[in-house]
């Protein structure tokens, strides 16, 4: 019954906008779900009577604890599988992912730094901002080493960005060493990934995330064309270095950003495109929807499993992501056949 009435519907509306809507339906289910398990468990009644203002025992739970860290995950997961989907178009390769322009180090180094120069008990906000200040920085550091007679050479991007990863690790070893045991716990900590502890402040630094991730569907028909490679696209009118230096710098932001208030999460901007793809085809602006729904469903479930698996002990995100991840992208490295042109 299921499956006709699936047919009935793809019929009706087209595959897209049908897996579209279970996007959404994901979404909101996800959502709901991990506002309600957690610390302790709101029912779902609850939850939308909290939302509306009503009054209940586990109200401060729910708005403190619950909520902000719950928004947290949506926004970081639908920006690094935007991220991801945004590279992996551009360098028409299946293994870029979020991390390869060296954000993620210079925002593990910027975390490190705000660490060791403070021994006792880092503020979460002060750790935040040390950790954009660092990813940003070693982007705008990438992308002038990679801007070559007023072109942007993507490929020259890639291997800074692999290449200053290596120095950034380097340096951050040093601090590492000289940090003392509880301090080298908590970078270890936040290298993982966990969305423990951010609150509100953390959201609030997570909202400059939206106006980029709506940024690239105006860009979703220029992506398309480059698909085609890009003398194909310059000679159907499309300003190349344009679109490669909005879109590099928009997955940088997003990724920054992301990391700077989440940590390193892997796998979910390298694999939720991947899905995205399999399902709707190279369409851009299909694959850009659903990646923002699907990225955000993933990184909140995964962020309950971290939670809920061993509690009331409380497991990184960032393990839960890689030890699902990587049998799925073990399974797409053998796949045969291309997902890239239409």
């Amino acid at each position: 019954m299921a499956s006709k009435t699936r047919e009935r519907l793809e019929r009706t509306f087209g595959r897209g906008w049908v897996l579209a809507l279970v996007a959404i339906g994901i979404f909101l289910f996800s959502a709901l779900l991990c506002l309600s398990l957690g610390t302790i468990t709101i029912p779902i009644g609850n939850v939308f009577k909290y939302l509306f203002g009503g009054q209940g025992p586990g109200r401060e739970v729910f708005w403190q604890l619950h909520l902000p860290r719950v928004i947290l995950a949506l926004l970081v997961g639908a920006s690094l599988s935007m991220a991801g989907a945004i590279l992996q178009g551009l360098f028409l390769n299946p293994l870029t992912d979020p991390y390869v322009t060296g954000v993620s180090s210079g925002a593990a180094l910027g975390a490190a730094i705000a660490i060791f120069t403070q021994q006792n008990q880092t503020p979460s906000i002060r750790l935040t901002l040390f950790a954009l200040a660092g990813g940003l920085l070693t982007i705008t550091f990438v992308y002038l080493y990679s801007k070559r007679q007023g072109k942007l050479d993507i490929y020259q991007m890639l291997l800074g960005g692999v290449t200053l990863s290596f120095v950034c690790f380097a340096v951050m070893s040093i601090l590492l060493l000289r940090t003392p045991g509880q301090g080298v716990h908590s970078v270890l900590n936040w290298l993982l990934g966990s969305f423990a502890n951010r609150g509100w402040q953390g959201v609030t630094v997570a909202t400059a995330l939206i106006p980029f991730l709506i940024i690239p569907f105006f860009f979703a028909r220029e992506l398309n064309v480059m698909l085609q490679g890009e003398e194909r696209a310059l000679e159907l009118g499309v300003n190349v270095e344009r679109v490669k230096t909005t879109m590099l710098i928009v997955a940088a932001i997003l990724t920054a950003v992301a990391v700077s208030v989440s940590g390193v999460i892997g796998f979910v901007g390298l694999i939720v495109p991947h899905i995205c793809r399999l399902l709707l085809g190279p369409n851009h602006k299909k694959v850009f929807f659903l990646a923002v729904f699907l990225g955000g469903s993933i990184m909140a479930l995964s962020d309950l499993i971290a939670r809920s698996a061993f509690s009331p002990a409380e497991i990184p995100v960032g393990v839960i992501t890689i030890f699902f991840g990587a049998p799925f992208f073990l399974y797409l490295l053998r796949r045969k056949g291309t997902i890239w042109t239409s």
